[in-house]
């Protein structure tokens, strides 16, 4: 009777198992998912000020330009890293498009180039408003190709 019932056990293990694989392989991505979403919306974060004094919203400051625009840069570096995980076939919402993993190298490379603008928008800052409007163009610019390449279209 004990064999039975620990036959049973075993058998029930194994016909859930693969169940609960694919449970595991979505909370995986969906933590991935999670944690590259939570870094861009510091990205986003940070960049909301300079939009504001892009658009003429809020007063230029340069000091504030050259903080966010180092911490944009410093955050964007990590985008190829939070990406590594991919989270094709998974069930998860993202606005990530399946061919980043097929274009890890581009898309790294895409990330690189934001975080080298983003670098001379903080040295742009100290210049004065007409070289910072040049300089965020380049780094909005940079971040729009990475967009229109590797996220759904809104």
């Amino acid at each position: 009777m004990k064999f039975i019932r620990v036959f049973g056990l075993v058998l029930t293990a194994a016909l859930l198992s693969p169940t609960l694989q694919a449970a595991d392989a979505d909370e995986r991505a969906q933590i991935a998912t999670d944690t590259r979403q939570g870094l861009l919306k510091v990205v986003v974060s940070y960049f909301g000020p300079l939009v504001g004094m892009a658009r003429g919203q809020i007063p230029f400051n340069a000091e504030l330009v050259e903080t966010n625009a180092t911490k944009i840069s410093t955050l964007v570096e990590m985008i190829p890293d939070v990406f590594r995980t991919d989270t094709r076939g998974a069930d998860v919402e993202t606005e990530a498009l399946d061919h980043i993993w097929d274009n890890m190298d581009d898309f790294a490379g895409k990330a690189a180039t934001v975080a080298e603008r983003a670098t001379a928008l903080a040295g742009a800052a100290s210049g004065g408003q007409d070289n910072f409007m040049q300089a965020f163009g380049a780094t909005g610019g940079a971040c729009k190709a990475c967009h229109d390449e590797y996220r759904v279209q809104q």
